[in-house]
């Protein structure tokens, strides 16, 4: 499967999910909902390297899109305007969203999913808070909450149908694209979500820079030696999480 391939699965699947969530009144006053293409791409990951992939497959990941989508719309309420109209709409959409999800996982009869991608939110909401509250987390435990955050429920969807081999490259490679996404728009003074809530992540911008580095040079390392990935799903990969192309990798290598 060719990059261009590779490209159109995503995008059909992104469709679909749009699709599941269409809702005029809602997107009239919250915007087309966020549906991350890179965090796609990974949960597509068995499926981009010729898995078997069902219709009951398909529907759980269009459902776990829609989790995603949920705790984005969730997240743009602004918490000193929270009752305004907008953001009484953007708290509508987000469950919405999830009632869209238990609607196509029930009617698989995935009751077993539900219950563990239900479990996944609470620990998503749970991790969240460290970075609201007071309490003193390490670096290494902030770290750990944000690749739970990022993809707990695409990891609960690829153990529930037995794709063990894929958690470990998704959840570094979501990890490794949130974290290069914050400090570049920290840096620029935009909006993040994490660095801004952190004051140590703030006063450790070095340490993260370096954490950065690690990831990606252990990510490259294990998806190029990877005897499960096909070649054109490597390059697919390392495209999206990589500052530079594969092929300077290939020659660094």
């Amino acid at each position: 499967m060719n990059e261009a391939l590779l490209t159109q699965y995503v995008e059909t699947y992104k469709k679909n999910i749009l699709m599941q969530i269409q809702q005029n009144t809602l997107q009239k006053y919250t915007g087309i909902p966020d549906v991350d293409d890179k965090r796609l791409f990974f949960t597509l990951l068995p499926l981009l390297n010729g898995e078997n992939w069902d219709q009951s497959v398909k529907m759980s990941a269009i459902s776990v899109s829609l989790i995603f989508a949920a705790l984005a719309a969730h997240d743009l309420v602004k918490e000193d305007n929270a009752t305004a109209k907008s953001q009484q709409l953007q708290v509508l959409a987000g469950d919405y969203y999830s009632g869209r999800y238990y609607q196509l996982l029930a009617k698989e009869n995935l009751i077993v999913l539900i219950q563990q991608l239900s479990d996944s939110v609470a620990k998503i909401t749970e991790h969240k808070t460290r970075f609201y509250d007071l309490e003193d987390y390490s670096f290494e435990e902030l770290i750990q909450s944000i690749q739970l955050v990022e993809s707990k429920p695409i990891e609960q969807f690829f153990e529930y149908y037995s794709y063990h081999e894929y958690v470990f490259i998704m959840k570094e490679a979501l990890l490794l694209a949130t974290l290069k996404k914050e400090l570049v728009a920290y840096e620029k003074s935009e909006k993040t979500f994490y660095i801004s809530k952190s004051k140590l992540f703030q006063r450790n911008l070095d340490a993260l820079r370096r954490e950065i580095d690690k990831i990606e040079h252990a990510l490259v390392l294990d998806v190029r030696s990877s005897e499960l990935l096909n070649e054109s799903l490597k390059h697919a990969i390392l495209e999206r999480v990589c500052e530079h192309s594969l092929e300077q990798q290939l020659r660094e290598g």
